[in-house]
């Protein structure tokens, strides 16, 4: 009995120990800073929701835009030229 417990803790040290540099911590940049706007907004390319510090923001003529990156951003005004 003394043995199956010993190479359980062994065999959960060494998942621990795999576990923290396959999934490491992002890196500070990624989470929110003091003052950001963590509400949840969606996409208006691809209606995916991010957090809008995350995405970028654009005010067109009184109507605010959000876009999860700078190339949906740029395909929403591809593809819809009418819009300013």
């Amino acid at each position: 009995m003394f043995a199956v417990l010993i190479n359980v803790i062994i065999i959960l040290l060494i998942m621990k120990i795999f576990f923290k540099f396959m999934y490491p911590k992002p890196p500070r940049d990624f989470f929110p800073k003091e003052g950001d706007d963590t509400s949840l907004r969606h996409c208006d390319y691809c209606g995916h929701s991010l957090a809008t510090y995350r995405g970028i923001v654009v005010h067109d003529d009184d109507k605010e835009r959000f876009f999860c990156n700078d190339e949906h951003q740029s395909k929403f005004y591809k593809n819809n030229p009418s819009v300013p």
